[in-house]
C-alpha cells in the first residue's frame, strides 16, 4: 500500500560534462575545506559547520548520481541502477515504514527529502566508498546519504514477500537512518561508539535484530571508550566493539531512563564532549560510566538483573 505519492523518473538529460566536473571540483575543495575546519574548531561554531559540510556533500552526491534511475516520494529520493526497479521499490517502501517510527522515537522530521542509493552488488557499495571488495556492509549513512545494499543482492529467495519479510527484518534501512538522524541532532559531535549504539538499540526496537545478547560478552575485559572514540573501525574485534556500544546504551536507558538518551543528543548537539555530556545528565564522567557499565554487566552475568 503507497502511503506517499510516489513519482519515476528517468534519468535527467545532460546538461554538459564540463559544468558537471567544474561543480565537483568546487564541492570537492569546499568540504575540504570544511573538514578542516570542524575539526579545529570548537563548540557550536563547529557545528554550524558541519551542518554546511554535510549539506554540500549531499548536493555533490545528488550530482554525481543523477545519471541513475529515480523514484521518489515526499521523504525520499531513491536512486538505483537499471534493471533493480524491485529492489528500489523495497527499499524505499521499508524506508516509508521506518521513517515514521524512528521520528517519532527521536522528535526529528527532516526539512529535505533523504537521497537512498540503491547499489546493485557487494562491490558497488564497497567501491563508492573506495573500500576493497571484502567489506561486507549492507548499509552505510554518511554526509546526509544512506547507500544501501539492493535486497537481491543478499536475500536468497524467489518469492518477493519472503525478500520483503527478511529485508524488513534483517536489512540495514532502520539502523542506517537511526544513524542520518543521530547525526543531524547532534550536528555531526558524537563519538562513533555512541552512534552505533543508538543505531543498534532504535534497530532491536524496531525489528528485533541484534548481533548479540546484552550478557554475550559479559565478563570479558571490555574496550576504553576513549580507545573507541580515537579508532573505532580499527579495534581488532569489531563484534565486541558493536556489542560494547550497545550494551552501553541499554545500560544508560536503563539505568537513568529513555529521557537521557535524548538529553545526551541534545547535549552533544550544543556542542558539549561525550564525556560533558554525561556528566551534565548522569552525573558521571565517562571513566565513572564506563566503570557503572562493568557493574551492571557483571550482574547480567551473575543473573542478578533480568
Amino acid at each position: 500500500m503507497n502511503i506517499y505519492p510516489l513519482i519515476k523518473t528517468q534519468p535527467p538529460p545532460g546538461t554538459g560534462r564540463l559544468l558537471l566536473w567544474i561543480w565537483l571540483k568546487i564541492m570537492a575543495v569546499f568540504m575540504a575545506l570544511a573538514f578542516v575546519l570542524v575539526i579545529r574548531v570548537p563548540g557550536q561554531i563547529r557545528g554550524y559547520i558541519y551542518n554546511i559540510f554535510r549539506e554540500a556533500a549531499r548536493a555533490q552526491v545528488m550530482i554525481s548520481t543523477r545519471h541513475m534511475l529515480t523514484l521518489s516520494d515526499d521523504h525520499f529520493v531513491v536512486r538505483y541502477y537499471p534493471g533493480d526497479a524491485d529492489g528500489a521499490l523495497l527499499v524505499l517502501k521499508t524506508a516509508r515504514e521506518f521513517y515514521p517510527l524512528v521520528s517519532r522515537d527521536f522528535r526529528f522530521s527532516s526539512k529535505k527529502k533523504i537521497p537512498l542509493v540503491v547499489h546493485p552488488t557487494r562491490e558497488s557499495l564497497n567501491a563508492s566508498f573506495g573500500w576493497p571488495a571484502s567489506e561486507s556492509a549492507m548499509g552505510v549513512y554518511w554526509a546526509g546519504v544512506i547507500r544501501v545494499l539492493s535486497p537481491n543482492a543478499w536475500i536468497d529467495a524467489r518469492d518477493p514477500r519472503q525478500v520483503e519479510e527478511v529485508f524488513v527484518a534483517s536489512g540495514p534501512v532502520a539502523h542506517e537512518l537511526t544513524h542520518l538522524v543521530v547525526d543531524y541532532i547532534t550536528r555531526g559531535n558524537v563519538p562513533r561508539w555512541f552512534t552505533e549504539g543508538v543505531a543498534q538499540y532504535e534497530e532491536y526496537r524496531l525489528t528485533g535484530f541484534r548481533f548479540a545478547r546484552t550478557g554475550d560478552f559479559a565478563g570479558q575485559p571490555l574496550y576504553d571508550f576513549a580507545e573507541m572514540e580515537r579508532g573505532f573501525e580499527r579495534l581488532p574485534n569489531q563484534t565486541l566493539a558493536y556489542w560494547q556500544s550497545l550494551a552501553a546504551v541499554e545500560y544508560l536507558v536503563e539505568v537513568y531512563g529513555e529521557e537521557s538518551l535524548h538529553k545526551i543528543l541534545a547535549a552533544l548537539g550544543q556542542g558539549r564532549d561525550m564525556d560533558g555530556a554525561l556528566q551534565q545528565v548522569a552525573g558521571q564522567d565517562l571513566d565513572q560510566f564506563a566503570a557503572g557499565l562493568g557493574s551492571w554487566l557483571g550482574q547480567k552475568r551473575d543473573g542478578r538483573s533480568n
